[in-house]
């Protein structure tokens, strides 16, 4: 378990409040349960103003004005009692790196470095040199 992560394990017990350390042999799927809840939550605007990715969501729009995306999917995640982290939060960029591409208004690339670091493999020697 995370340590920041701890304080959102808390459970009320008869002698205090007792806050798990480690993940509970029962919740080992809680990444799959929780982007199920996501999914549902955001099932109608998925593929049309945002995308999802276990806890990371992506909303895009094509002008800064269209804030109402934003105000959409937040009120959809509180209406699922699903809230955000105010930090990890980043709103309003034109252009992000994500699970290894750079997306931004020129459309989807590879993350440079990621791409840089395949690229700087040593090339194969073939066995027919002689």
């Amino acid at each position: 378990m995370h340590p920041d992560d701890v304080h959102l394990t808390a459970v009320s017990m008869p002698f205090g409040l007792y806050k798990w350390l480690v993940m509970p042999m029962g919740l080992r799927n809680s990444p799959t349960i929780h982007q199920q809840r996501i999914t549902a939550a955001l099932r109608s605007l998925i593929g049309k103003i945002c995308h999802i990715y276990l806890n990371n969501i992506i909303i895009w729009s094509n002008t800064i004005e269209d804030i109402c995306d934003v105000r959409t999917v937040f009120a959809m995640l509180k209406a699922a009692k699903l809230y955000i982290n105010e930090k990890k939060t980043n709103l309003f960029q034109t252009e992000l790196k994500f699970l290894g591409h750079k997306i931004s208004a020129h459309g989807i690339e590879a993350d440079e470095k990621k791409a840089g670091t395949i690229l700087a493999w040593p090339t194969p020697k073939t066995a027919m040199q002689t």
